[in-house]
């Protein structure tokens, strides 16, 4: 069997609050998204945004319930998920990062002191 990787690492900010839900189990899991920005080849200079689906579960949601917000600066690890689903007849495709690892990269702390200052 040959071995194969699915892993996927970002960095950028946060664009919504997270949502956070609970299973059915009482599983807790939590949905944001990450915005990232990049300049395409070829192209004069032009920044777009790319947006990215994340989910994350048990603990690593908790932490995000109660740490993450919105304009955060994250770095995230975790797998590439692609699903479907069916909306008035049409499949509309999907891809979600299943979050294995979350690393906030926004300084509470210093914001607050310049808020302050």
């Amino acid at each position: 069997m040959s071995r194969t990787v699915n892993k996927i690492i970002l960095v950028g900010n946060v664009g919504r609050d997270p949502d956070v839900q609970e299973t059915k189990s009482g599983t807790k899991v939590v949905h944001l998204s990450l915005a990232t920005n990049r300049r395409p080849f070829g192209e004069d200079g032009v920044e777009r945004t790319d947006w990215h689906r994340l989910t994350l579960w048990n603990r690593l949601a908790e932490f995000a319930a109660e740490h993450v917000g919105k304009g955060d600066r994250v770095y995230i690890e975790g797998r590439l998920e692609y699903d479907a689903y069916e909306r008035d007849g049409v499949t509309i495709p999907t891809a979600d990062v299943n979050v294995r690892e979350l690393v906030l990269l926004t300084q509470r702390g210093a914001a607050a002191d310049a808020e302050a200052a």
